[in-house]
């Protein structure tokens, strides 16, 4: 299940899945201001959608929670974030 909240009506948007871990860094535990891929910083400019999907969480499994932002490294780029348990992963690029 994934939302196009911030995509207008018409506009095609393509991902390619990623699902590879990475740093994320933090301010107060609640905003992400960064997160390393592949040794690479990535700095968000920023985050403007989340969601969680649906888990086997009665069988102890955790609820992921994504994370939407905007980040730059040498451009800008749309990047889907991944928390599963105190796990980040790098869920989708988004073009």
């Amino acid at each position: 299940m994934f939302y196009y909240n911030q995509v207008p009506l018409g506009v095609k948007v393509m991902s390619k899945l990623i699902n590879e871990p990475i740093t994320v860094h933090l301010i107060k535990d609640l905003q992400i201001t960064a997160f390393i891929w592949r040794k690479r910083l990535y700095r968000v400019t920023e985050a403007f959608d989340w969601w969680r999907e649906p888990s086997e969480w009665w069988e102890g499994d955790a609820i992921p929670l994504f994370i939407r932002v905007n980040a730059k490294n040498a451009s800008i780029g749309t990047y889907e974030l991944c928390k599963l348990d105190d796990k980040w992963f790098l869920s989708r690029v988004l073009d």
